[in-house]
């Protein structure tokens, strides 16, 4: 299973009611992802554009984490 698909089925076990799920180094590490937090953030990113999918990856300014959102 690709990073991707990972970060997909874990979001999709922990999001909340708004469809929101943040992930930080831990969230990775424990997701057996080695790569680094903004590394795998931009590989999901693009990942989704290049699909279209219905989420979206945002940091809001963080620097510790970042989200995964459906987008309704």
């Amino acid at each position: 299973m690709g990073i991707t698909e990972q970060i997909l089925a874990d979001h999709a076990l922990r999001k909340d009611g708004e469809g929101v799920s943040w992930f930080t180094a831990e969230d990775l590490a424990r997701l057996g992802i080695r790569d680094g937090l903004f590394t795998v953030m931009q590989t999901v990113q693009h990942t989704l554009r290049l699909r279209k999918a219905r989420q979206v990856v945002e940091s809001e300014g963080c620097t510790d984490r970042w989200s995964l959102q459906d987008v309704h």
